[in-house]
């Protein structure tokens, strides 16, 4: 897992692009005390890993940042408020409960400002919502990853969210057999088989008097 100065393929195991950005807080356990948004670079580097944002888009960005830090240091600041908020109400939906009220009506506050800023624009084969630096400015980053979420939120893929055992990040689980019980086996997989063979091997040495 990075801090945010480089982006690497096991921080991207959530299988949706607004897991992944919710993925970007927490560390080896439960407890969300790991920052990798440490700046609002390490911000924009994570939106071009993800594809959320071209090059060119970035490197306008961060040239606004550079003019007007304080702006930057908001959107930061708004970019992480809004991650925390969705990580409380999609952990109440993989559990099965109902969002809390205040933090599903901040949720939806985001979603609905950024579609407003959009543009409905043809892809490929469907419609999609479109920001742009244009329109957002700095907020960009997160106008996309409102618009993501909406996404999530009506698709056939939030039945099969998912809490990693282990830690808090949140992941997508499509196989057919039985349901992965954390995000990655690279990660806590293979810290939850070390921490069972320690504690299996105190116990021997316990029931053997060592």
């Amino acid at each position: 897992m990075t801090t945010g100065s480089v982006w690497e393929e096991e921080d991207f195991v959530g299988g949706h692009v607004a897991l992944d950005f919710l993925n970007t807080a927490g560390g080896a356990n439960k407890a969300r005390d790991v920052e990798r948004l440490v700046d609002y670079g390490a911000a924009l580097r994570w939106g071009t890993a993800t594809k959320l944002l071209t090059e060119d888009e970035a490197s306008q960005l961060t040239r606004l940042a550079h003019t007007g830090p304080q702006t930057a240091q908001h959107a930061l600041d708004s970019l992480r408020a809004f991650r925390e908020t969705l990580h409380i109400c999609l952990m109440a939906e993989q559990a099965g409960s109902e969002w809390p009220w205040y933090e599903r009506s901040k949720v939806e506050k985001q979603i609905k400002a950024a579609l407003c800023e959009a543009s409905l624009d043809r892809g490929d084969e469907r419609f999609l919502w479109t920001a742009s630096a244009q329109q957002c400015g700095l907020a960009l980053l997160l106008a996309r990853i409102a618009i993501a979420t909406e996404s999530l939120l009506r698709s056939d893929d939030l039945p099969r969210m998912r809490n990693c055992e282990r830690c808090s990040w949140l992941f997508i689980d499509r196989g057919r057999g039985k349901p992965r019980r954390w995000c990655s086996m690279a990660a806590c997989g293979s810290r939850a088989k070390s921490a069972r063979y320690y504690r299996r091997h105190k116990e021997g040495q316990n029931r053997d008097g060592v």
